[in-house]
């Protein structure tokens, strides 16, 4: 099985009935729906048939609602400007303007912060302006790159401070809307600080979201303040593209490494994303470079990796994902499993364990859960048999799929005893194919089954033993 997983996006390109399941035969693990775009009837529909095709395949398929989050972006132009090396730009709080050499930017909060000196982004770093002059009602620019901007491109302010909050009213509307659907994954865009989870999680928390966290990572700030992120959230996303513009570019390739790194410390999930195979958006196959930037993110250490534009609008998704998958496989081949990584508490310190034995008796590690906690932790430590899952609830196990090498295992009931459990376990097991009868399972479980943060067991079984002992119990039963 391929252990790093894949994210889609869905888009016009992908979100007909025929594009999905294919995609879920091929062996997608996430489906993201970007709410910068589309309706929410046409995510609807989308989730539906997500949800759909999952069952008809029988693979558990998670859905990671992304936000659009607090993205700034021009007015309205009447037509496309041509921005000359060297002219002299303004920028002035409205929606839209007429004024010749006017740029309307519709953020008079974030206006207010622009000082001379600062740069100014805009279509993904194509147009840069350098800010000459600036009051609360007028910034006054010199190009320094040309190009064309139109209405509603996207502007990116290095170095300025931001002070709306993580969620729009847009994003709040979402939210309840991921909450009625059954979201898997919420991704928060621009987060800045721990302060901005915090703040998200209160609003998750009063919609009575059960979906786990991701903060993408695409601002300065975010990048600096990570190790107070990382506690609060559940997973995070290196962005590429708004990072690749508030950073140095020559910086990005580094900063995605020390995030991944220390989201494994950490036991939190990290996905890759952005133009990653970017010329297959146009072209039926990907450039050199392109393969081995997907290596090196598998390499990395991340849990999944992510097609964007790709998949979401780009003229052959199928072909993108059948490459993405095929790299990653070819990439495995040379994998370094097992990470010697440190234990922060006893879930981690339980886990740790597991990983040990399962490579000192290369058995295969087994994790009962009720939050998914533990599986994301002993998936963390890379082992090179693939982390089966068994819980309770089958939303749990859809959480999961974004987990590296971590395979959903079974639903099996709530159990209070500990061989009624380990019964449940081997028997959901063996009826799905995952456990053989030869195996050694090292299995993971808590000392409450169902109740978050009670891990505090590890058991290994010879299935051999195992099955020879139930099977003799009736027996001698009998004989009493």
């Amino acid at each position: 099985m391929r252990k790093t997983k894949i994210v889609v996006t869905i888009g016009p390109s992908s979100s007909s009935p025929e594009i999905l399941d294919r995609f879920i035969e091929r062996g997608i693990d996430c489906a993201r729906l970007n709410f910068s775009h589309g309706t929410l009837d046409e995510h609807a529909e989308v989730i539906a048939n997500i949800r759909r095709l999952s069952k008809k395949h029988g693979r558990p398929v998670a859905i990671l609602q992304d936000l659009g989050g607090i993205k700034l972006r021009l007015g309205r132009l009447e037509e496309p400007v041509l921005l000359n090396h060297g002219d002299n730009v303004s920028l002035v709080p409205e929606n839209s303007t007429q004024e010749a050499g006017v740029l309307p930017f519709p953020q008079p909060g974030v206006l207010r912060n622009i000082e001379p000196g600062h740069n100014i982004f805009i279509a993904d770093g194509t147009v840069r302006l350098h800010v000459t002059a600036a009051s609360p009602s007028r910034v006054e620019a010199t190009v320094l790159s040309s190009g064309v901007v139109s209405s509603f491109k996207g502007v990116n302010l290095p170095g300025v401070p931001i002070d709306e909050p993580v969620l729009t009213e847009q994003d709040k509307i979402a939210l309840q809307f991921g909450v009625e659907h059954g979201v898997d994954w919420v991704a928060l865009s621009f987060v800045r600080s721990a302060e901005d989870i915090l703040y998200a999680r209160e609003h998750l928390n009063a919609a009575g979201s059960k979906a786990l966290v991701m903060a993408k990572l695409e601002r300065g700030e975010g990048v600096d303040n990570i190790d107070s992120i990382l506690p609060e959230v559940d997973g995070i996303m290196v962005a590429r593209g708004d990072l690749g513009v508030e950073i140095p570019m020559e910086r990005v390739t580094i900063v995605q490494k020390q995030l991944v790194a220390k989201s494994n410390e950490a036991g939190k999930l990290s996905v890759i994303a952005t133009q990653m195979l970017w010329s297959m958006v146009v072209a039926p196959a990907p450039t050199r470079a392109e393969i081995s930037d997907v290596t090196n993110a598998v390499l990395d250490r991340c849990d999944a990796v992510m097609l964007s534009d790709e998949t979401a609008m780009g003229q052959y998704p199928l072909e993108a994902l059948n490459m993405f998958d095929a790299t990653i496989r070819e990439t495995e081949k040379i994998y370094p499993y097992f990470s010697d990584l440190g234990s922060g508490d006893r879930t981690q310190a339980i886990t740790s364990a597991a990983a040990r034995l399962v490579r000192s008796l290369g058995a295969k590690p087994v994790v009962v859960t009720s939050t998914g906690r533990a599986a994301f932790e002993l998936s963390r430590f890379r082992p090179d048999q693939d982390v089966l899952a068994f819980s309770h609830d089958s939303a749990v196990l859809q959480k999961l799929c974004l987990g590296w090498g971590i395979r959903p295992g079974g639903v099996i009931p709530p159990q209070q005893d500990m061989a009624k459990l380990v019964g449940s376990v081997i028997k959901s097991g063996l009826e799905g194919g995952v456990i053989s009868e030869t195996d050694v399972v090292t299995i993971v479980h808590g000392f409450l089954p169902g109740v978050s943060g009670t891990t505090n067991a590890v058991q290994v079984l010879d299935m051999r033993e195992y099955l020879s002992q139930v099977s003799a119990e009736p027996a001698a039963a009998a004989k009493n």
